[in-house]
């Protein structure tokens, strides 16, 4: 039995190695994941316009049923959204999570009631933005609320260019191809988020395997599946309360690693699961996923305290308070937006409307809390294409900066929606998700 773990995880690994190279330039061409094809926010290759309304640059605009608060997940012709939608009908509220579980509160800023729900994948085509085709992937009534500003489909899809990956948390993990047809489902255990405030942590994918971490009430975990079968290869148990951050993949000196973002930063071995190192002094329920580059991870959370730690690679066990710690913050870091390392800079949005800059090496200020034009709130993280940063407020106004150490704002665009969702960038072209459409806006032809 051991012998045979042994092959498949060998069969897998060498599918990693073979296909993500193949798999890397494609990407490029496409926003495969949250966070997109650089798992940073940028489009290298894109020029998306700089100015839109209702009627300047408007490619299409199509109304989404049901709520959901990923990313649009982008590849050749196809745009994949998840959403949940309400349903008119009777449901018992399921009791699954086991009595003396710590933190189920009553939380001020949760939905307390809620109706059944219809999680769904869509995908739409891009060129037009006319639906393609819709898949139920499960019905079921929630045994929690969610946050005000989140939903029942609040992570993103990720994609490898073939399948299209769907996590629904409690009610599912859904594989299906570009013609909408199931390749595999798992149903893991209800997960028991702190205070009823939802689930939203979205899957990474690298070659052959999908990781997927759930942070909770109970016992958390961090697991990594097939993507060909769904089966799972490895799996770590966390001490970490509830999070809701995003796996980031990456390779430091030859090694492949899965940083994840918490109370305690932790890197794991891509290939095993092996704790490989850790860092505390994060706050709590943390939400940003880690940036990485120039031999650090850089990891930020904002819950009743500003954090922000730029962390060497390349050595082993506890790293906290020590010199491996290059530089950190202490003010004007996000709770909800991740950074976006760009180049020689790592840029930080706050989501009460300040905006940062730092030299990403040693945490040289270039500016620091500028206060973004008018009265923002931001929930989506800050993207980027064509030396420009794109910052889209819940209201609905999107900032466009130029990239660099000086702040100067290039453009204000509004739009009379509320947005939750980060954009994404492919082409000439950008997509914004509302709480009732899906935009497109595009400069020059198809």
């Amino acid at each position: 039995m051991k012998n045979a773990s042994i092959g498949i995880l060998l069969i897998v690994l060498v599918g990693t190695r073979l296909v993500a190279d193949d798999v890397a330039d494609e990407a490029q061409k496409n926003w495969p994941q949250w966070r997109g094809p650089t798992w940073n926010g940028v489009a290298s290759q894109a020029d998306p316009p700089v100015i839109w309304s209702e009627t300047k640059n408007l490619r299409w605009k199509t109304p989404i049923e049901g709520r959901g608060h990923g990313t649009p997940i982008i590849w050749g012709d196809r745009v994949f959204l998840l959403t949940a939608i309400p349903l008119d009908k009777e449901m018992p509220i399921p009791d699954v999570i086991p009595a003396g579980t710590p933190n189920i509160r009553v939380h001020p800023k949760t939905v307390h009631s809620w109706k059944p729900q219809r999680f769904e994948l869509v995908c739409f085509d891009r060129i037009t933005g006319k639906l393609r085709w819709s898949r139920v992937v499960h019905e079921a009534m929630p045994h929690q609320g969610h946050h005000r500003k989140a939903g029942f489909a609040s992570a993103s899809p990720v994609t490898d260019g073939q399948h299209i990956y769907a996590s629904f948390g409690s009610f599912g993990l859904y594989c299906y191809d570009f013609d909408g047809e199931l390749v595999w489902k798992k149903d893991p255990d209800p997960q028991a988020m702190e205070d009823g405030l939802g689930e939203g942590s979205s899957p990474a994918l690298f070659g052959g395997l999908l990781v997927i971490v759930v942070d909770q009430e109970q016992q958390s975990y961090v697991v990594a599946l097939d993507k060909k079968t769904g089966k799972e290869i490895w799996r770590q148990d966390r001490d970490e309360g509830s999070n809701w951050s995003t796996p980031r993949i990456f390779t430091h000196a030859g090694r492949r690693q899965v940083v994840l973002n918490g109370a305690t930063v932790r890197s794991y071995d891509f290939a095993t699961g092996e704790l490989l190192w850790q860092c505390s002094g994060q706050s709590l329920g943390a939400i940003p996923m880690p940036a990485v580059g120039h031999g650090l991870v850089f990891a930020a959370s904002g819950w009743r305290k500003d954090t922000l730690h730029a962390i060497k690679l390349g050595q082993r066990g506890d790293l906290t308070d020590s010199k491996n710690v290059v530089w950190s913050l202490k003010r004007g870091t996000p709770y909800v937006p991740s950074p976006m390392l760009w180049g020689e800079e790592i840029y930080v949005l706050e989501d009460q409307g300040f905006f940062s800059c730092f030299r990403a090496t040693d945490g040289e200020r270039h500016y620091v809390k500028h206060r973004l034009p008018g009265i923002l709130n931001f929930s989506a993280s800050p993207v980027g294409a064509a030396d420009r940063i794109y910052l889209l407020s819940e209201i609905g106004v999107t900032v466009v900066l130029q990239r660099g150490p000086e702040f100067k704002v290039l453009a204000i665009n509004k739009l009379d929606e509320t947005f939750y969702a980060s954009p994404a960038i492919v082409g000439n072209s950008i997509y914004l998700r509302g709480n009732k459409h899906l935009y497109c806006f595009a400069k020059g032809s198809p």
